[in-house]
């Protein structure tokens, strides 16, 4: 089985990289309820009830989508359509009216009560993706040149270049090597 790669640090970029390019994706982890349940698992938010989850799934990539856009555009020093935002204003409504504030430190969380669905789960997506969108740090969004994946530069020069070197980076750089030193 394929392992999640968590490369965007922050929950709604990496809610948006659950496909692993675009246009045309080779892997969806929002395809089947079972892989819907390996990504959430990975990003530590494991759903415990998943009825609904197959007929949640086309709303949870309508998400993804309007997700992806938003920061795609922030990224490239766009802005982001106004019906995407409107998209993840009506989710984190919709999320926020059914949950409390806990105390978490010396701040205030949004938490919601248990079982954890899928529904709870698209609300901390619309969550992390206002909390962005309102505290940034916008600056530092990224794309990946290669497969598109956006992220968050956390690098202390604020040069980061691909969803991760592993991946991308190695993968660009062989590229240009082979076309410079093959005639």
């Amino acid at each position: 089985m394929t392992a999640v790669e968590l490369v965007g640090n922050a929950l709604c970029l990496d809610f948006a990289n659950t496909v692993n390019a675009r246009p045309v994706a080779e892997r969806d982890w929002l395809a089947t309820p079972e892989e819907a349940l390996t990504w959430a698992g990975a990003v530590g938010l494991a759903v415990e009830d998943p009825a609904g989850l197959a007929d949640a799934l086309p709303e949870a990539r309508e998400l993804r989508e309007a997700v992806f856009r938003v920061f795609w555009a922030l990224a490239h020093g766009g802005q982001p359509p106004r019906e995407d935002l409107a998209a993840l204003m009506a989710a984190y409504a919709e999320g926020s009216g059914h949950a409390r504030l806990d105390e978490d430190g010396d701040t205030y969380r949004l938490r919601w009560e248990a079982p954890r669905t899928v529904r709870v789960l698209l609300w901390e997506v619309a969550e992390s993706a206002v909390e962005l969108l309102t505290h940034g740090p916008l600056d530092r969004l990224g794309a990946c040149p290669s497969c598109v994946w956006l992220f968050l530069d956390t690098s202390r020069n604020r040069r980061r270049r691909w969803c991760s070197m592993t991946t991308c980076g190695s993968r660009d750089k062989s590229r240009r090597y082979y076309a410079t030193h093959s005639t």
